[in-house]
């Protein structure tokens, strides 16, 4: 089931996401370092509709297929892009293809799929404990008390997250613990009352200007919560879950406007629910445009939107086609040709032919005797 408030919200973070990777100037960089923590609630929205229940194994099979697989197909186009048209140490490295594919570094902006592949292993745990605790606030006490813990250990164990074993450790703990108690906000969001989710926004807000001032203080300057994002801390969560919650209250409202303007509604929809791919195509297209902000996002944004509804627009008309030529195919199937001597039916040798290339009797949908019909019609 989807829902337009969380598809927009979606989009709205995934828009900020692909705006920190343009050149944003530092006021801008600031005001959209919501974007990932956004990213991780809504996901706990989506799947807290989505989630049937299904077996453990089942599941994690779907998330592969619809996480790592895309990313590993891009990731090859990448590489063999770059070897053919570009070759490049920067990128043509075991140690860049290794951290790559496995979502540490690599060619940068794959750390976020690390962060929903790890969140991705424990929800159906999360959400079975969300569904035991039928009381909100005491579950949203319990987020708090594991966040605390995490924070305690977070500041011990710091230092010794730079290099060696404790770097790849904390790549894991340090990522998957907070991101799951976001993910586990998210589940419960929704259900809370207007009252309970303006309160929790007020203690953000507070909590996050508080931390601001202090670090204004000691520093004599703002301290952008980018400074406290890897690994995540309570200045970084604050100001994002503040926004996040903000957003989700006036969402409704924002929603009555954009639906008035149905392409540009359109637009966000298809980029919601198409967002994995409109990131994965942002990559190279920040590496390759280089011009100022404001036509780098343009330009970015745009151009990776393109490419996605070409790709999509060549499955529509494949679509199209296998719906129109079924008749077509079925006469054509009854031609009867003078072959090896006897008469035989095209559906016969259209079968052969297609076993000759494929052993299957259908290929991307369509029939053999649309396969070959569609030949004919295009040569």
């Amino acid at each position: 089931m989807r829902d337009n408030k969380i598809d927009f919200l979606r989009f709205v973070g995934l828009s900020m996401i692909v705006l920190a990777h343009v050149g944003a100037p530092n006021i801008f960089f600031q005001i959209r370092n919501f974007d990932v923590p956004l990213m991780v609630i809504v996901s706990g929205m989506s799947f807290g509709l989505a989630f049937k229940g299904e077996p453990f194994v089942q599941y994690l099979w779907k998330r592969i297929k619809r996480l790592i697989f895309p990313v590993w197909i891009f990731l090859t186009i990448f590489f063999v892009s770059v070897y053919l048209f570009k070759p490049s140490k920067d990128y043509l490295n075991w140690e860049i293809i290794f951290t790559s594919y496995f979502f540490i570094s690599g060619i940068g902006y794959v750390w976020i799929i690390r962060v929903f592949v790890l969140v991705a292993l424990v929800a159906p745990f999360i959400y079975s404990q969300s569904n035991k605790t039928k009381n909100d606030v005491l579950f949203l006490t319990q987020l708090l008390f594991i966040y605390v813990i995490y924070e305690i250990c977070r500041y011990i164990l710091l230092p010794y997250t730079y290099d060696g074993l404790g770097r790849y450790l904390s790549l894991i703990f340090f990522y998957l613990v907070p991101y799951s108690i976001l993910f586990a906000f998210g589940l419960t969001l929704p259900k809370l009352k207007m009252k309970c989710n303006i309160q929790l926004l007020l203690y953000f807000s507070l909590c996050f200007i508080s931390l601001a001032l202090y670090l204004w203080i000691t520093t004599g300057s703002f301290v952008s919560t980018q400074n406290y994002k890897y690994p995540p801390s309570i200045y970084y969560f604050s100001y994002a879950i503040a926004i996040s919650i903000f957003l989700w209250l006036v969402g409704d409202s924002l929603l009555v406007t954009i639906e008035k303007y149905k392409r540009l509604n359109r637009i966000i929809i298809f980029v919601a629910h198409n967002s994995i791919w409109i990131y994965l195509w942002h990559i190279p297209l920040v590496k390759i445009i280089h011009l100022n902000f404001f036509f780098n996002y343009l330009l970015v944004f745009s151009i990776a939107l393109m490419i996605l509804l070409s790709s999509y627009s060549h499955a529509f008309d494949l679509k199209t086609y296998a719906k129109k030529s079924l008749k077509t195919s079925n006469e054509w199937a009854k031609v009867l040709v003078q072959e090896r001597g006897r008469v035989e039916p095209m559906d016969t040798l259209d079968l052969e032919l297609i076993h000759k290339i494929d052993k299957k009797s259908k290929i991307l949908g369509l029939n053999y005797n649309q396969i070959v019909a569609g030949m004919v019609a295009f040569t």
